[in-house]
């Protein structure tokens, strides 16, 4: 016989938590398979920043089935539970608090290994800091975590003697919003010189920056938290920060993700999963050969200003570039001074877009080869003629 289905009410927000947490969790699961999908069919392998997205995608999946667990054993009910659902509410809290703790951790060192691939030495450094503090911050949370209360029961902040946790809490928000700003304080200093129209520079930004829309669900956590803990009903109050808690835990996945969703995106509109993430792209056999020749044979032709374009390339490498060729013109000039040098060079690069190479995409990438015509002419043979 079925049961008849449980609404919302206002004594009752266990089906809110149960709802919510399912969706949320979908959409973490369809953020990370993306991104993954889309690094495999471009590139061809996945780096480290990936396997960490798909350990913080894992791990929060299992953290949300334990909240989905709280709901039903009634989390969000105000009345009508035993002691036995509140010691397994109480005990899955204990557990999905220190995992939520852990998906957040892996989300953003996640994020500072995409960027660090990108960055420059100095910022490399910075990144590394960054990646301590961040450390630091999750290792001292999850150990606050495991002894919030006394044992044998640190689960059992209702009977047992615990610290304050709402204060607790709060220093953990508080420093979750410090490290999300200074991850992207980072990304606009490095994307802030980008060689590209102010319009695209804005976008690249807003896309790799957008962790900082996590810091107001952070603040309403902070707010729902402590009132939670400040009235007679906890386990009903807390439906609220609970909540809040997966919408966090979803979004911290998703800002992770987003450089690589436009690609997929593109690629589905084009027909083709044809987009590049940052990284280069596959091509195979006498199809790369074809396409090689066929963008030497049109770099005569190409237009010196080339509009749309997204470049992710650092000015070391560009100063490096520029050492190159300066190195190559010396060595023509020392290795043979009674000839005469023509150099004719043609430069595009194929750096690191993140927009895709879709028909569709906005972007134009750049590839960079170099094209030398050397003609000698011999002022010996010139004389005695």
């Amino acid at each position: 016989m079925l049961t008849p289905r449980e609404h919302a009410t206002d004594v009752n927000k266990a089906p809110i938590v149960r709802a919510m947490t399912a969706l949320l969790m979908v959409i973490s699961i369809q953020a990370a398979t993306i991104r993954i999908v889309t690094r495999v069919t471009t590139v061809g392998s996945l780096s480290l920043d990936d396997g960490l997205v798909a350990a913080s995608t894992v791990l929060a999946v299992i953290q949300s089935i334990i909240v989905i667990f709280e709901g039903s054993a009634g989390l969000g009910k105000r009345d009508g539970i035993d002691n036995d659902q509140i010691s397994l509410i109480l005990k899955s809290q204990y557990a999905s608090n220190i995992l939520f703790i852990t998906v957040l951790f892996l989300a953003k060192i996640s994020a500072t290994r995409t960027i660090r691939s990108m960055a420059s030495r100095e910022r490399q450094r910075l990144i590394l800091i960054t990646e301590g503090v961040i450390s630091l911050w999750a290792l001292g949370s999850i150990v606050a975590s495991l002894f919030e209360c006394s044992l044998p029961k640190p689960w059992d902040y209702i009977h047992g003697k615990c610290f304050n946790r709402a204060l607790f809490w709060t220093v953990v928000d508080i420093v979750n919003i410090v490290t999300d700003i200074i991850v992207t304080g980072i990304l606009i200093d490095m994307f802030k010189s980008l060689q590209t129209s102010r319009s695209k520079k804005f976008l690249v930004i807003g896309v790799f920056g957008c962790r900082i829309l996590i810091t107001p669900a952070i603040i309403c956590h902070i707010y729902y938290f402590r009132k939670a803990t400040d009235l007679n009903k906890p386990l009903f109050d807390m439906w609220a920060p609970t909540v809040i808690v997966q919408v966090i835990q979803c979004m911290s996945i998703m800002v992770t993700c987003v450089p690589f969703l436009k690609p997929f995106m593109d690629s589905l509109e084009s027909g083709q999963m044809n987009a590049g993430d940052g990284l280069q792209t596959r091509t195979k056999g006498s199809d790369s050969r074809s396409r090689t020749d066929e963008t030497a044979g049109r770099s005569d032709t190409a237009p010196r200003t080339l509009r749309g374009i997204t470049t992710l390339a650092s000015n070391a490498s560009y100063r490096r570039q520029n050492y190159e060729m300066v190195d190559a013109d010396n060595w023509g000039v020392k290795k043979d001074k009674g000839t005469t040098a023509t150099a004719t060079a043609v430069t595009t690069e194929q750096s690191r877009p993140w927009d895709g190479q879709s028909h569709t995409s906005q972007s134009v990438l750049v590839h960079q080869t170099w094209q030398v015509e050397i003609e000698r002419q011999n002022s010996t043979s010139e004389l005695t003629g």
